[in-house]
């Protein structure tokens, strides 16, 4: 009989072993949902790279991470996301500076008018020191973590159904939809329009019932919604390099493996790349189709621009010392100063 209990008891030992080492055995699979503002839309920067970061990810975890997206605002607008993610609800959203203005302030030192002559510059300052420390202090601050700066379709331009604007006299009297960004909307008033603050999926509408006359967004965003319906005007002032992004809930990021940490930021910098390609040849091919379909496109001279700039700039820049930390405004110029010395401008 005790030889029997004795056998009942190894045999019951060995297979609570066995159970628990299939469990710890088992490695733990991460969910990582990612809401998208924009519709699916192939070969767009607002798409495809998020789904080459979906792939990336899995593939490089070995599937220890799965990726969920959840394109055209299905979970809601983009401002609602990003207090999903804050408040851990889900783990990514993808964000413009903009959106993250009231969240974090020093980000609209994005939007200084003018700032970034070309898209190469822009690059070296958001993925140099800069760009990390940026992304640093608004996860410490926010609980939101910056994968990178990509492009929100590159440089932003102004247009309008009324007339063409070739300086900024030309500006005077139009009603001008702006992001909901005070510094954005400081630029247009700045320049001697009225700016109004309408919501991404009112834009259309606004336009077409004259609401307001004009919008400013990159040509790759410009074509999302078809635009070019209910605009004939554009200058390719690029007053705004615009900045767009994933953020991810910092609490989430930390608690992963330091290998899946890595994971991410190996697959991120592989979706940057395929941001910023699909932007500069969207641009190109937008631009064309826009003038197969009759719109009138600007391109000022070097010394029209720099009538914009010296309308905006030195205007921008007081405002935010104002209502930021100058030290980000007087460190991004320093930046900037430095990546165009180093790029030979």
């Amino acid at each position: 009989m005790k030889k029997a209990k004795l056998l009942l008891g190894i045999f019951a030992f060995a297979l609570m072993v066995t159970l628990t080492a299939n469990v710890f055995g088992e490695e733990k699979v991460y969910v990582m949902k990612i809401g998208l503002a924009n519709p699916v839309k192939d070969f767009h920067h607002s798409w495809s790279p998020h789904l080459v970061l979906k792939n990336e990810i899995e593939a490089r975890s070995n599937g220890r991470i799965k990726v969920e997206l959840y394109p055209g605002a299905q979970l809601g607008g983009i401002e609602s996301m990003v207090n999903m993610v804050r408040q851990g609800v889900i783990q990514g959203c993808d964000p413009a500076e903009g959106h993250l203005a009231s969240t974090y302030p020093p980000i609209q030192v994005f939007s200084i008018p003018y700032l970034f002559a070309e898209r190469e510059i822009a690059w070296k300052v958001l993925d140099g020191p800069f760009g990390q420390k940026m992304i640093e202090d608004m996860a410490v601050k926010t609980g939101l973590r910056a994968l990178h700066w990509s492009e929100n379709g590159g440089f932003r331009h102004f247009s309008n159904s009324k007339r063409e604007i070739r300086k900024p006299d030309d500006m005077k009297g139009l009603k001008i939809r702006t992001m909901n960004i005070p510094l954005h909307m400081k630029i247009v008033s700045d320049l001697g329009a009225s700016p109004t603050p309408i919501a991404w999926a009112e834009l259309y509408t606004s336009l077409q019932t004259g609401v307001v006359d004009g919008q400013e967004n990159s040509i790759a965003t410009f074509l999302i919604p078809k635009l070019e319906e209910v605009q004939k005007y554009i200058i390719l002032d690029g007053h705004v390099y615009s900045v767009n992004t994933v953020v991810i809930n910092e609490k989430w990021y930390q608690s992963l493996p330091k290998d899946l940490q890595k994971v991410i930021q190996d697959s991120q910098q592989i979706a940057l790349a395929v941001n910023r390609g699909l932007t500069v040849i969207n641009e190109i091919m937008g631009l064309e189709y826009l003038k197969e379909r009759g719109i009138k496109i600007y391109k000022p001279t070097k010394e029209e621009k720099q009538m914009f700039k010296e309308k905006t700039q030195t205007s921008a820049i007081k405002w935010l010392k104002e209502h930021i930390d100058p030290k980000w405004v007087d460190e991004i110029l320093k930046a900037t100063a430095q990546a165009e010395k180093e790029l030979g401008y």
